[in-house]
């Protein structure tokens, strides 16, 4: 194949993905574009994060629509930052960094504005992810943090439970778990999952100063 085919055909590839991430149409904030069951979407997916048989899948998005400088959101790839966490969420409903990415932007921008906002809200891209697979317990505990940030403590109480139940034992699940039972001021429980963190080597020092300052 000639260096001009190849050049082509990256072309046609890029062209595609750029005219599906800049789509006008307005997502649907009600039902997050999810039927029955199944999160929807245009082109590309969607594809599980968690699948090994659905990797091969994955890095035709992430490399064009995902880059370095949207994860940091500083800038769009194809559009917009926005437009770009939007097709790599469609296409990959259950990409964890870019869920975080999402929760960030919208927290940055001061909340979701319906009328104003195009995409689907950080709700929306969360309710996607778990609905594409409700095993994912990191997505739940990202949605979690995300519920703690804004303020909603029972929200973020309900989908950490959840990541537990599903079986997140990780060292950065019970430190957020920990400052979430500390601003719901259940201090022992706080004592108890910053415990389970620091015996996995989590090592920030802040939450273990703040537990000192409470006794």
């Amino acid at each position: 194949m000639s260096i001009f085919n190849v050049f082509f055909i990256k072309l046609v590839v890029c062209f595609l993905f750029v005219g599906f991430s800049a789509l006008s149409l307005s997502r649907d904030n009600v039902s997050c574009g999810i039927e029955n069951g199944v999160p929807l979407t245009p082109g590309y997916g969607p594809y599980d994060y968690t699948n090994p048989s659905h990797r091969d899948k994955l890095p035709i998005v992430i490399n064009i629509h995902f880059t370095r400088e949207v994860e940091m959101l500083i800038e769009g790839s194809t559009g917009t930052v926005y437009s770009d966490i939007d097709y790599t969420l469609r296409a990959i409903p259950n990409y964890h960094r870019a869920l975080y990415a999402i929760s960030r932007l919208e927290i940055r921008n001061g909340g979701f504005d319906r009328e104003k906002n195009k995409y689907y809200s950080s709700f929306c891209y969360f309710e996607r992810a778990v609905a594409l697979q409700p095993k994912d317990f990191v997505a739940y505990m990202l949605y979690g943090i995300h519920f703690h940030r804004v303020g909603d403590l029972n929200g973020a109480l309900n989908k950490y439970n959840k990541s537990e139940e599903l079986g997140n034992d990780s060292a950065e699940f019970y430190y957020n778990f920990s400052l979430l039972y500390f601003d719901l001021d259940e201090i022992e429980l706080s004592k108890d999952y910053a415990g389970k963190a620091y015996a996995l080597g989590y090592p920030l020092q802040g939450l273990k100063k703040k537990l000192k300052l409470a006794q």
